[in-house]
């Protein structure tokens, strides 16, 4: 079973020593059944994800989390709120952009954010390199200013850093834990909603991450951060608003069901920024994004966009 850890979702970089890297592995995606299917039986309780895409399974266990459901991308996706399909029109620049977004398949989508993620991730691998065997910090210090999110670099004319710090990993552990629950939990909700808004729901959530970030740690000046989690707590939250009753698994043997999954985690994070039990863990990102996921979704439901 896949073991994933919240702790490792979005963390701070080192002020001192660099972090370690080492080898990199990909896995092939199993062909599983369409979403069509899993859309239609998961708005039926008390249907569970567990049930209908096996062998998925969503588990948490203290610091441990998501092994969800995978399923294939395709371009085609079950309806949107109402039973209707996104239609953007055809007049004006912004809708004829989101229409030729929606043309593109929802594999070059699905895998182009990890294809980002996974070339930031080896730029900070070069500038280890570079920092601790050549003694040359000019790439390293060149990362942190362009791919971590902090005041220093909105301040010095950076604000894109508070997207760009959501495609920055540092290390194994760190990029691994978020790179298996966006693979496992991303395709349903992409397959949902379309291109268009999953993005708007995956840089959204990325955004609100960073700025809650910042303002919670407004009153350190060494601050800085950097990873995926707000994006991917996003989709988490929100896939728990559509399907609440899915069922999760609590230490991999208590079933409960997708909301109070969620609520739990927003408890913690909420609870750990607050006590700051967590050093190292930006918590206070954590609970950014499940705010954005619920909103996301709430918009949607209230103005049917």
């Amino acid at each position: 079973m896949l073991r994933l850890s919240f702790r490792s979702l979005h963390l701070r970089p080192s002020q001192r020593a660099p972090f370690s890297s080492s080898s990199f592995s990909v896995l092939a995606r199993p062909r599983l059944p369409s979403a069509h299917s899993a859309f239609r039986h998961v708005t039926q309780p008390p249907q569970s994800v567990m049930r209908l895409f096996q062998p998925g399974i969503a588990r948490f266990s203290r610091c441990e989390v998501l092994k969800a459901t995978h399923r294939d991308v395709g371009r085609s996706r079950p309806p949107s709120f109402g039973g209707r399909r996104p239609s953007y029109g055809s007049n004006g620049p912004w809708r004829r952009f989101v229409n030729w977004l929606e043309r593109i398949p929802q594999d070059y989508i699905f895998y182009g954010i990890i294809a980002v993620n996974a070339a930031v991730f080896a730029s900070w691998g070069y500038a280890h390199i570079r920092l601790t065997m050549r003694r040359n910090p000019d790439l390293y210090i060149w990362m942190r200013q362009h791919f971590t999110v902090s005041w220093q670099n909105v301040k010095n004319g950076r604000p894109y850093t508070l997207l760009s710090s959501c495609f920055s990993h540092e290390d194994w552990g760190h990029i691994l834990m978020n790179g298996f629950t966006y693979f496992f939990m991303a395709p349903f909700v992409l397959q949902s909603l379309g291109n268009a808004r999953f993005l708007a729901l995956y840089f959204g959530g990325g955004l609100v991450s960073s700025v809650t970030s910042l303002q919670f740690n407004r009153d350190r000046p060494g601050y800085a951060s950097h990873g995926a989690s707000g994006a991917i707590y996003a989709v988490i939250s929100y896939f728990a608003c559509m399907a609440p009753r899915a069922t999760f698994l609590l230490f991999g043997i208590v079933p409960m069901p997708a909301w109070a999954f969620v609520g739990g985690v927003f408890l913690f994070d909420s609870y750990s920024a607050m006590s700051e039990m967590r050093k190292g863990t930006d918590t206070a990102g954590h609970v950014g994004g499940l705010l954005a996921g619920i909103g996301y979704y709430l918009l949607r439901a209230r103005f049917r966009i």
